[in-house]
């Protein structure tokens, strides 16, 4: 179940590798990423898909996540995650529970929108794949290829963005073992009006939960 978390937010390749910059494209992508980095909040409903290969079961499941300044919270699979981007804080409903785990740098990277595109041509090798039209929008993916990657989980990440809101419309992460996740945003607010109540991790809201340091 961690581990499904850890994938997800918040969802890549036979080509050449192309060069930054070598395809119009890329100035596509290079201003979605410099329109992402500059978000100060973010509201965002997501479905996640979790592909598992190995008995070619495909499951969905709703979830919601909020950004702000670092902070962020997400609800997904029955389970509440606060993360300050040290220290995670996970509620897990049936359990009644709250873990407390050092936030790593995959979690880091691939819980947060705005993480996948900060500095990737220093992170990334990156191919243009295609103009596509999906569920009404107008679509261009690219496939993403750590340039390091022993300590990632995943091999390859696919992102499609919506070339006319110059947002990301999905990310499927390919994982080393098998497992895949694709999160596709089925709605996003940009810089909505985020109260930090909302977002940072307060122990009064669970007052049955037993927590468990597991740092």
């Amino acid at each position: 179940m961690k581990n499904v978390i850890t994938l997800i937010i918040c969802a890549f390749a036979s080509l050449t590798m192309l060069a930054q910059g070598q395809v119009p494209q890329m100035e596509t992508l290079d201003q979605v990423a410099a329109k992402t980095e500059k978000y100060i909040g973010l509201k965002i409903d997501f479905t996640m898909y979790v592909e598992n290969l190995h008995n070619a079961k495909r499951d969905s499941y709703k979830g919601s996540a909020i950004y702000k300044s670092g902070l962020y919270k997400m609800d997904i699979m029955g389970q509440v995650v606060y993360s300050d981007g040290k220290t995670n804080w996970t509620y897990l409903k049936d359990a009644e529970e709250i873990n407390i785990t050092n936030n790593s740098e995959n979690e880091a990277f691939m819980t947060n929108p705005q993480a996948i595109l900060k500095d990737y041509k220093s992170k990334f090798k990156v191919n243009y794949i295609s103009d596509k039209f999906e569920k009404n929008r107008a679509l261009m993916e690219f496939d993403f290829f750590p340039k390091q990657i022993d300590n990632k989980k995943y091999s390859k990440i696919t992102i499609r963005i919506d070339k006319t809101k110059k947002q990301i419309f999905s990310v499927r992460y390919v994982g080393k073992d098998g497992v895949n996740y694709l999160v596709e945003i089925d709605k996003m607010l940009e810089n909505p009006t985020i109260q930090d109540s909302e977002v940072k991790f307060n122990k009064t809201l669970y007052p049955d939960a037993e927590i468990i340091d597991m740092r």
